[in-house]
Protein backbone atom coordinates (compact mmCIF):
# COMPACT_ATOMS: atom_id res chain seq x y z
CA UNK A 1 0.00 0.00 0.00
CA UNK A 2 1.35 3.35 -0.73
CA UNK A 3 0.62 4.57 2.67
CA UNK A 4 2.82 2.02 4.14
CA UNK A 5 5.13 2.68 1.59
CA UNK A 6 5.01 6.60 2.63
CA UNK A 7 5.51 6.38 5.92
CA UNK A 8 8.90 4.37 5.85
CA UNK A 9 10.13 6.85 3.64
CA UNK A 10 9.19 9.82 5.68
CA UNK A 11 10.58 7.90 8.58
CA UNK A 12 14.03 7.55 7.14
CA UNK A 13 16.94 9.72 7.85
CA UNK A 14 16.41 13.05 6.80
CA UNK A 15 13.96 12.80 3.51
CA UNK A 16 14.19 16.30 1.84
CA UNK A 17 11.42 17.58 0.04
CA UNK A 18 10.29 20.16 -2.13
CA UNK A 19 7.38 22.89 -2.40
CA UNK A 20 6.17 23.43 -5.69
CA UNK A 21 4.22 26.46 -6.54
CA UNK A 22 4.49 27.47 -9.95
CA UNK A 23 1.97 25.07 -11.43
CA UNK A 24 4.30 24.53 -14.85
CA UNK A 25 4.89 20.84 -15.47
CA UNK A 26 8.13 21.23 -16.60
CA UNK A 27 9.50 22.77 -13.55
CA UNK A 28 7.79 19.51 -12.18
CA UNK A 29 9.42 17.12 -14.86
CA UNK A 30 12.68 19.03 -13.58
CA UNK A 31 12.05 18.19 -10.30
CA UNK A 32 10.54 14.92 -10.66
CA UNK A 33 15.10 13.97 -12.76
CA UNK A 34 16.22 15.09 -9.08
CA UNK A 35 16.28 13.15 -6.42
CA UNK A 36 14.34 14.67 -3.58
CA UNK A 37 12.79 12.44 -1.50
CA UNK A 38 9.07 14.22 -2.10
CA UNK A 39 7.37 17.01 -3.36
CA UNK A 40 4.17 18.90 -2.43
CA UNK A 41 1.87 20.85 -4.91
CA UNK A 42 0.80 24.21 -3.28
CA UNK A 43 -2.65 25.10 -3.77
CA UNK A 44 -3.03 27.31 -0.80
CA UNK A 45 0.03 30.05 -1.88
CA UNK A 46 -0.44 30.04 -5.62
CA UNK A 47 -2.28 29.23 -8.62
CA UNK A 48 -2.37 25.08 -8.28
CA UNK A 49 -5.70 23.88 -9.11
CA UNK A 50 -7.27 20.37 -9.78
CA UNK A 51 -7.54 21.00 -13.67
CA UNK A 52 -3.32 21.68 -13.56
CA UNK A 53 -1.99 19.16 -10.94
CA UNK A 54 -2.60 15.84 -13.50
CA UNK A 55 0.15 17.15 -15.99
CA UNK A 56 2.11 17.96 -13.06
CA UNK A 57 1.73 14.57 -10.92
CA UNK A 58 2.36 12.83 -14.39
CA UNK A 59 5.91 14.68 -14.92
CA UNK A 60 6.91 13.55 -11.39
CA UNK A 61 6.08 10.22 -12.49
CA UNK A 62 7.32 9.90 -15.17
CA UNK A 63 11.00 10.03 -13.90
CA UNK A 64 10.21 7.23 -10.84
CA UNK A 65 8.10 7.14 -8.01
CA UNK A 66 8.91 9.91 -6.18
CA UNK A 67 5.63 10.42 -3.42
CA UNK A 68 3.76 13.04 -4.37
CA UNK A 69 1.88 15.27 -1.96
CA UNK A 70 -0.83 18.56 -2.44
CA UNK A 71 -1.82 20.91 -0.03
CA UNK A 72 -5.25 22.07 -0.02
CA UNK A 73 -6.66 25.46 0.12
CA UNK A 74 -8.44 24.85 3.40
CA UNK A 75 -10.46 22.21 4.94
CA UNK A 76 -13.14 21.58 2.63
CA UNK A 77 -15.01 18.71 1.18
CA UNK A 78 -15.25 18.95 -2.23
CA UNK A 79 -11.43 20.25 -2.65
CA UNK A 80 -10.33 17.39 -1.23
CA UNK A 81 -12.29 14.97 -2.75
CA UNK A 82 -11.38 16.15 -6.26
CA UNK A 83 -7.36 16.00 -5.07
CA UNK A 84 -7.55 12.67 -4.08
CA UNK A 85 -9.40 11.49 -7.11
CA UNK A 86 -6.14 12.71 -8.65
CA UNK A 87 -4.49 9.66 -6.91
CA UNK A 88 -2.28 11.64 -5.06
CA UNK A 89 0.37 9.69 -2.25
CA UNK A 90 -0.58 12.32 0.59
CA UNK A 91 -3.00 15.27 0.89
CA UNK A 92 -1.85 18.14 3.64
CA UNK A 93 -5.01 20.50 5.05
CA UNK A 94 -3.72 23.35 6.27
CA UNK A 95 -4.70 25.44 8.86
CA UNK A 96 -5.77 23.08 11.30
CA UNK A 97 -6.53 24.06 15.08
CA UNK A 98 -8.77 21.61 16.94
CA UNK A 99 -9.64 18.03 17.09
CA UNK A 100 -12.58 18.31 15.85
CA UNK A 101 -11.23 19.93 12.39
CA UNK A 102 -8.86 17.29 12.58
CA UNK A 103 -11.66 14.58 12.83
CA UNK A 104 -13.51 16.12 9.63
CA UNK A 105 -10.24 16.13 7.68
CA UNK A 106 -9.99 12.20 8.34
CA UNK A 107 -13.77 11.85 7.57
CA UNK A 108 -13.49 14.45 4.10
CA UNK A 109 -10.44 11.87 2.90
CA UNK A 110 -12.28 8.38 3.85
CA UNK A 111 -15.40 6.93 2.21
CA UNK A 112 -18.85 6.15 3.85
CA UNK A 113 -19.75 4.15 5.97
CA UNK A 114 -16.46 5.49 8.35
CA UNK A 115 -16.33 8.70 6.05
CA UNK A 116 -18.08 11.08 3.74
CA UNK A 117 -15.86 11.05 0.66
CA UNK A 118 -17.66 11.41 -2.72
CA UNK A 119 -17.47 7.89 -4.45
CA UNK A 120 -16.50 8.21 -8.20
CA UNK A 121 -15.65 4.95 -9.93
CA UNK A 122 -13.56 6.47 -12.81
CA UNK A 123 -11.36 8.68 -11.85
CA UNK A 124 -7.33 8.63 -11.64
CA UNK A 125 -7.31 7.06 -8.43
CA UNK A 126 -9.02 3.65 -9.40
CA UNK A 127 -7.14 3.80 -12.98
CA UNK A 128 -9.71 5.23 -14.15
CA UNK A 129 -12.44 2.66 -13.06
CA UNK A 130 -9.83 -0.75 -13.45
CA UNK A 131 -8.75 -0.84 -10.18
CA UNK A 132 -12.24 -2.60 -9.03
CA UNK A 133 -11.48 -2.31 -5.18
CA UNK A 134 -10.25 1.11 -5.16
CA UNK A 135 -13.30 1.88 -2.92
CA UNK A 136 -11.90 -0.77 -0.24
CA UNK A 137 -8.09 -0.20 -0.49
CA UNK A 138 -8.19 3.94 -0.85
CA UNK A 139 -8.16 4.25 2.84
CA UNK A 140 -4.74 2.43 3.58
CA UNK A 141 -3.80 4.29 0.73
CA UNK A 142 -3.85 8.02 1.31
CA UNK A 143 -1.16 9.45 3.86
CA UNK A 144 -3.18 12.27 5.43
CA UNK A 145 -1.19 15.46 6.82
CA UNK A 146 -2.53 18.14 8.75
CA UNK A 147 -0.75 21.84 9.57
CA UNK A 148 -0.87 22.99 13.10
CA UNK A 149 0.21 26.49 12.50
CA UNK A 150 -1.87 28.51 15.18
CA UNK A 151 -1.33 29.19 18.68
CA UNK A 152 -4.59 27.87 18.87
CA UNK A 153 -3.41 24.55 17.63
CA UNK A 154 -0.60 24.24 19.43
CA UNK A 155 -2.88 24.74 23.18
CA UNK A 156 -4.91 21.72 20.97
CA UNK A 157 -2.08 19.75 20.05
CA UNK A 158 -2.88 16.55 22.06
CA UNK A 159 -6.05 16.84 21.73
CA UNK A 160 -5.60 16.50 18.11
CA UNK A 161 -2.89 14.10 18.06
CA UNK A 162 -5.76 11.79 19.08
CA UNK A 163 -7.51 11.81 16.30
CA UNK A 164 -7.73 8.44 14.60
CA UNK A 165 -6.65 8.31 10.74
CA UNK A 166 -4.03 11.46 11.03
CA UNK A 167 -0.83 9.99 9.77
CA UNK A 168 1.78 13.61 9.94
CA UNK A 169 1.41 17.01 11.74
CA UNK A 170 3.59 19.30 10.15
CA UNK A 171 4.09 22.58 11.92
CA UNK A 172 4.08 25.94 10.16
CA UNK A 173 6.52 27.97 11.67
CA UNK A 174 5.30 31.63 9.34
CA UNK A 175 1.68 31.38 10.15
CA UNK A 176 2.65 30.14 13.75
CA UNK A 177 4.87 32.91 14.54
CA UNK A 178 2.42 35.01 13.00
CA UNK A 179 0.03 34.06 15.48
CA UNK A 180 1.95 34.34 18.32
CA UNK A 181 2.32 38.41 17.33
CA UNK A 182 5.76 37.77 15.75
CA UNK A 183 4.93 38.24 12.10
CA UNK A 184 8.20 37.49 10.24
CA UNK A 185 9.57 36.60 13.08
CA UNK A 186 10.29 32.88 13.07
CA UNK A 187 13.45 32.69 14.43
CA UNK A 188 12.49 34.11 17.96
CA UNK A 189 13.11 32.24 21.12
CA UNK A 190 9.13 32.49 22.03
CA UNK A 191 8.75 30.51 18.69
CA UNK A 192 11.32 28.52 18.69
CA UNK A 193 10.22 26.98 22.17
CA UNK A 194 6.65 26.16 20.97
CA UNK A 195 7.96 24.43 18.21
CA UNK A 196 10.13 22.79 20.04
CA UNK A 197 7.45 21.79 22.96
CA UNK A 198 5.07 20.62 19.69
CA UNK A 199 7.93 18.68 18.37
CA UNK A 200 8.07 16.75 21.33
CA UNK A 201 4.67 15.97 21.67
CA UNK A 202 4.16 14.93 17.86
CA UNK A 203 6.84 12.35 18.77
CA UNK A 204 5.39 10.95 21.27
CA UNK A 205 2.06 10.79 19.53
CA UNK A 206 4.21 7.94 17.14
CA UNK A 207 2.81 10.63 14.50
CA UNK A 208 5.67 11.74 12.19
CA UNK A 209 6.63 15.51 11.94
CA UNK A 210 7.10 17.64 9.31
CA UNK A 211 8.20 21.86 8.36
CA UNK A 212 9.59 23.82 5.68
CA UNK A 213 13.19 25.62 6.32
CA UNK A 214 14.59 27.17 3.11
CA UNK A 215 17.95 27.73 4.33
CA UNK A 216 20.32 24.54 4.89
CA UNK A 217 21.36 25.81 8.94
CA UNK A 218 17.40 25.64 9.54
CA UNK A 219 16.98 22.60 7.66
CA UNK A 220 19.80 21.19 9.40
CA UNK A 221 18.83 21.61 12.63
CA UNK A 222 15.10 20.99 11.77
CA UNK A 223 16.10 16.97 11.16
CA UNK A 224 18.50 17.15 14.57
CA UNK A 225 15.86 17.98 16.52
CA UNK A 226 13.83 14.74 15.49
CA UNK A 227 12.10 16.44 12.39
CA UNK A 228 11.16 13.18 10.07
CA UNK A 229 10.42 15.32 6.75
CA UNK A 230 11.41 18.62 6.25
CA UNK A 231 11.02 21.09 2.80
CA UNK A 232 14.16 21.98 2.13
CA UNK A 233 13.06 24.28 -1.41
CA UNK A 234 10.55 25.90 -2.75
CA UNK A 235 10.80 26.13 -6.85
CA UNK A 236 9.48 29.46 -7.11
CA UNK A 237 12.43 31.13 -4.31
CA UNK A 238 14.75 28.57 -5.77
CA UNK A 239 14.69 30.32 -9.58
CA UNK A 240 14.55 33.51 -8.34
CA UNK A 241 17.46 33.42 -5.90
CA UNK A 242 20.00 32.03 -8.56
CA UNK A 243 18.43 34.74 -10.94
CA UNK A 244 19.62 37.05 -8.13
CA UNK A 245 22.82 35.59 -7.84
CA UNK A 246 23.66 34.91 -11.69
CA UNK A 247 22.64 38.48 -12.42
CA UNK A 248 25.48 39.77 -9.33
CA UNK A 249 27.90 37.99 -10.87
CA UNK A 250 27.59 40.06 -14.05
CA UNK A 251 26.45 43.51 -12.55
CA UNK A 252 29.46 43.56 -10.10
Amino acid sequence: MRKIITKKLLSKSKPVGIWSVLAAPTVSEVIGSSSFDWVLFDCEHGPNQPYNLMAQLNAVKANGDTPCFIRTGNNDIVEIKRILDLGVDGIMIPMISSAKEAELVVKFCTYPPQGLRGTAGICRASKYGKRKNYLETAKEEVFIIIQVETIDGIKNLESILRVDGIDAVFIGPSDLAASMGYTGKMDSPEVTDVIDSALSKILKSEKIAGTIALDEDSALSFFDKGFQFVAVAHDAHLISSYLDQTIKVYRN
